[in-house]
């Protein structure tokens, strides 16, 4: 069965067989260089604070967080992952029908689902990158709807152009437009929608991609203060814990983080366009992204998604991300993340020996 997100490490190990430190885990879109420096310090807190409810509203962190984007802070929501504010912004909006480009993200229609939203699919096109077509999203949004657009897209690593979509956004002030931005911090010279401030927008945030802290589960929202507030009364109390937002905070107020930063995106931008051309060697269609993750497409003629990974998981101990379960996706399409050299050049070793045994 295809998992329906990459990275379950325990899952990955019983499938192949293998202790979990002994995978080399492509499936998840995570920064090579690992945490800021500034999270050393993460653990060198008086346990005694754990026996404190954490502040419900991030005060410090919602505060670092505006000063960074320069933004109004009662527009800031911060979350449990920007993954709990997805699911719980259909419910604040009441949106009446969610219009979602595909393929993307998939909990964007698995939580419009829960929701009881309908669902109209905009299918995106291999034969155009998956550019996102803007104008079939202008003749068919409608009143009420909720549209998700990720920037970069998930799987595909699209962007799009930011002038444009705000153009959009703006020419359709009776549609609640949603834009996530959780692998933005990986782009170079994109500029983020965080300070369109424009009533009808969300703007998502991951911070544990970028950061490399999947397992301590932080994000944030931007978005008009009311509805801020409406998706914040959704929400559970005590969202974030203490150390999430102590991750947070250390990050934001630590000199080193603009360095580590630059050198991340460096890192990520060399290694995916030395991954995408030798992928293309192996005989996979590579479709250009703008993120730490590349979307190809298996030959025709030769094994499916499924059986690589499988294949690459039990034979060599490498995860990727078999993509089939995305709509306007095939079996022929996986999803591989960008890592260090060393790492990328074991993915390829993995491939060369799965195809040519």
């Amino acid at each position: 069965m295809t998992e329906r997100h990459g990275g379950n490490l325990d899952a990955l190990a019983r499938r192949a067989g293998r202790p979990a430190a002994e995978i080399l885990d492509f499936s998840a879109n995570i920064n090579p260089l690992g945490p800021p420096p500034a999270l050393a310090a993460l653990f060198d807190i008086d346990l005694a604070a754990l026996g404190h409810y954490p502040d419900p509203d991030s005060s410090e962190l919602r505060s670092l967080l505006a000063e960074a984007h320069d933004i109004d802070p009662e527009r800031l929501l911060v979350g449990n992952g920007s993954e709990q504010l997805i699911w719980w912004l259909p419910r604040a909006l009441r949106a009446r029908r969610l219009l979602l480009p595909v393929p993307s993200y998939l909990d964007y229609g698995i939580a419009a689902a829960v929701w009881g939203l309908p669902i109209e699919p905009v299918q995106l096109c291999a034969e155009t990158g998956f550019a996102l077509d803007l104008a079939a999203l202008d003749r068919q949004a409608r009143p009420g709807d909720l549209v998700w657009i990720g920037q970069p897209n998930n799987p595909t690593g699209r962007l799009v152009d930011p002038a444009a979509l705000m153009a959009l956004v703006s020419t359709h002030p009776e549609v609640f437009w949603a834009i996530d931005e959780a692998f933005m911090d990986f782009v170079e010279g994109t500029p983020s929608a965080l300070t369109w401030s424009l009533p009808n927008l969300a703007v998502m945030r991951s911070m544990t991609k970028f950061q490399a802290l999947a397992g301590l589960r932080l994000g944030f929202g931007a978005l008009a203060p009311e509805r801020r507030r409406a998706l914040q009364d959704c929400l559970p109390e005590w969202s974030v814990n203490t150390l999430a937002q102590r991750a947070g905070i250390l990050t934001l107020r630590a000199s080193d983080t603009p360095n580590w930063a630059e050198r991340s995106r460096r890192l990520v931008r060399e290694q995916r366009q030395w991954l995408s051309a030798e992928l293309a060697t192996l005989g996979l269609q590579v479709f250009p992204g703008s993120a730490n993750y590349l979307l190809c497409c298996l030959p025709e003629q030769g094994m499916r998604a499924a059986e690589l990974q499988d294949r690459l998981l039990r034979e060599q101990g490498i995860a990727i991300r078999d993509c089939s379960n995305y709509q306007g996706l095939g079996d022929r399409y996986i999803r591989v993340a960008v890592r260090d050299e060393a790492d990328n050049g074991r993915l390829l070793a993995g491939l060369n020996a799965v195809f040519n045994p």
